[in-house]
């Protein structure tokens, strides 16, 4: 997969929902028995998949259930941006436009993003887990250089984002990450970064943001590209890939957890970038996808698990994928792309043992909405 610049993402928009009351004053008569209310039918986990990668024309995106039935899908607009998934919804913005596509296929356009669609560019977006609360940067050039702003915006009032940090620079932008169960995370990204890059997520050191106080807590540095992390505050990076800034070591996985030693995993020599490193729903293993790197066309790659609490990797599933995403049940979505070894394109689903199931051709994976 090759980064011509700076890769985009956008968080998901959802839309506040009216909760219904008694009328005040109702004088109320003898209650009548009420039939029991049926146990309300989880939300089944849909997996957001694009035909063609993004960036592509035509293109279109589709909802997919677990056992590979189309719930949606809809043609992605030419002009778009960014897209992304958080929570029950589907992001989809460009031209300072935003349109929400939600798990039934329903879209609905939304009120436009604050800056100049023309020459500003959105960085990235990102959504609470929830989809109820969403961050992004507006970056523009100034005499000086990029000015960066990150905005924050609410179901409760999607028409009055809040200005939370203004950055000026000539080399780098501020940037939302993802917003992961223990907070948003922020990276300072530098500008123009482009490249064989296979799974890096961030270049730049990254933060923890307080959206109330909208300070900045230090989390990774530089030479630790940033993966994941959990309620507690645990997260995991990746060092020493050589993609970005790095040292002489091995690439490493490193997993700092709260209240204990840092754990980390020396990668065998071949592997020269890795990532899509991702904890599973429990907490207690990590996806971890790993290739030495040889170039479009030519490429081999593995995925494997990490034992959160030893730092034991074993391989996991057929060779040639990488993790995406993972459900909620704890299967994990695994995609294989063009040019990769190991067998048919496409989008697969490992259950617990590692056996994969072929859930559509199309790898372009945006995430699972829930």
């Amino acid at each position: 997969m090759t980064a011509a610049g700076p890769r985009l993402t956008l968080p998901v928009l959802a839309l506040a929902l009216a909760a219904c009351a008694p009328p005040h004053g109702a004088v109320l008569g003898r209650a009548t028995p009420l039939a029991p209310s049926p146990t309300p039918t989880p939300r089944a986990a849909l997996v957001a998949v694009l035909d063609h990668p993004f960036g592509a024309t035509p293109n279109t995106l589709r909802l997919l259930r677990p056992d590979g039935a189309e719930v949606a899908e809809t043609a992605v607009d030419p002009d778009a941006e960014a897209i992304a998934v958080a929570g029950p919804h589907v992001l989809i913005a460009g031209a300072g436009r935003v349109e929400e596509l939600d798990s039934d296929g329903t879209r609905l356009p939304l009120p436009t993003l604050p800056g100049n669609a023309t020459d500003d560019i959105v960085r990235g977006l990102v959504a609470d887990p929830g989809g109820t609360r969403w961050l992004w940067s507006s970056v523009g050039q100034s005499a000086s250089g990029a000015v960066s702003r990150l905005y924050l915006g609410s179901a409760a009032a999607p028409g009055s984002p809040s200005l939370l940090l203004e950055k000026s620079s000539a080399g780098a932008a501020l940037q939302p990450v993802a917003w992961t169960r223990g907070g948003p995370v922020v990276s300072e990204e530098p500008l123009g970064i482009g490249g064989y890059v296979l799974f890096r997520r961030t270049f730049g050191a990254t933060s923890v943001l307080d959206l109330v106080t909208h300070a900045l807590r230090p989390l990774t540095g530089a030479d630790c590209a940033f993966s994941d992390m959990v309620a507690d505050g645990s997260y995991v990076c990746v060092a020493d890939g050589r993609e970005g800034p790095h040292g002489n070591g091995p690439v490493t996985l490193r997993l700092v957890q709260t209240g204990h030693a840092v754990v980390n995993v020396a990668l065998p020599s071949s592997v020269q970038q890795a990532g899509a490193a991702f904890f599973s729903p429990d907490g207690s293993s990590v996806s971890l996808g790993t290739s030495p790197a040889l170039g479009e066309g030519q490429e081999r790659m593995q995925t494997a698990l990490v034992d959160v609490a030893t730092g034991a990797m074993h391989a996991f599933g057929p060779d040639g994928i990488m993790p995406a995403a993972w459900l909620p049940d704890g299967r994990l979505v695994a995609m294989r792309m063009p040019g990769v070894a190991g067998g048919e394109v496409g989008t697969y689903l490992l259950d617990g043992t590692g056996t994969p199931s072929l859930l559509t051709p199309a790898w372009t994976v945006l995430g699972v909405l829930q």
